[in-house]
Order: C-alpha cells, then sequence, then structure tokens
C-alpha cells in the first residue's frame, strides 16, 4: 500500500506527499512540514538571524571575493577571455588562481580538473552520479546546463 497523504506538522492540515519537500533520511521520503509551512519557517528564521547571516558572509573571505568578480566583471567587459583547459582542451571552463592577490592571473581549468586539482571529488564518481540523475522529462540533469549570462 502507497501512502499519497500526510499531515503536516507545521500546520496540522492532510496534504498530498506533493506538498512536502523531498527528504531521503525521512522513513517516506517527504520533510515533515508541508512547502508552504516550510517557506514561512524559513522566511522568519531568516529576519530574525538577519544580522547574524549578513555578518557571516561579511566575514568569508573578501579577498577571494573580489578576485571571483573581477574576472566575472573582465569576461562580460571582454577583457578576459575564457581559454580551453590547460590540461583537456575542454571549452566550459572555470578561472582558477593559483593567487588572489593577481584577481586576473588565472588558470584556465574544465570543472573536472578543476576539482581534481583541488582534492575535492573524484570526477567520474561524480559524473556517474549526475549521469544517472533524471529530470521528470526524462533528460541528465548534465544536458543543457548554460553559463550564468553577463548583466
Amino acid at each position: 500500500m502507497t501512502i499519497t497523504v500526510k499531515t503536516c506538522f507545521g500546520c496540522g492540515v492532510l496534504k498530498p506527499l506533493t506538498d512536502f519537500y523531498a527528504d531521503k533520511t525521512m522513513a517516506n521520503g517527504r520533510k515533515n512540514k508541508c512547502k508552504v509551512c516550510t517557506k514561512i519557517y524559513v522566511s522568519e528564521n531568516y529576519k530574525a538571524r538577519q544580522e547574524q547571516y549578513a555578518a557571516y558572509h561579511r566575514g568569508r573571505d573578501p579577498v577571494k571575493k573580489r578576485a571571483r568578480r573581477l574576472v566575472y566583471t573582465a569576461i562580460c567587459n571582454g577583457r578576459l577571455i575564457r581559454k580551453p583547459c590547460e590540461v583537456c582542451a575542454e571549452t566550459k571552463v572555470d578561472a582558477h588562481h593559483d593567487d588572489y592577490s593577481k584577481p586576473l592571473d588565472v588558470r584556465w581549468l574544465c570543472r573536472q580538473h578543476h576539482l581534481e586539482h583541488h582534492g575535492k571529488v573524484s570526477f567520474e564518481k561524480n559524473m556517474h552520479r549526475l549521469s544517472s540523475r533524471k529530470t521528470p522529462n526524462g533528460v541528465s540533469q548534465t544536458q543543457g546546463v548554460q553559463e550564468r549570462p553577463c548583466l
């Protein structure tokens, strides 16, 4: 028997499962609060702790933030041109800073080699995980990914 409805922990209303966010850690695979209650909670929490969140973001590394912003602006203005990955010649690349005090001195690395350079993740495992995910219309999540446009 498949459960199709659930009572929201926030508002106490019986709602269809589609009204709850997915959560692998829950027994039925859905959060206990409905989407509406979750959005209200998150909004109220943010308002109550807005100064704490602002302080956290101000405290993050301002040198890195400035370097990333300057690279983005330079690309948009045409002063910096994206080049292929220096390892594999892939054209979809990230700008890697070896020294953040030289913001426009970057190495161009594809996502795979950028992650491997930082030792963050095994690319093969990550791509297998991404390529196995499908959206509701059956398209792989890695297909049709677009870059953020310059504003």
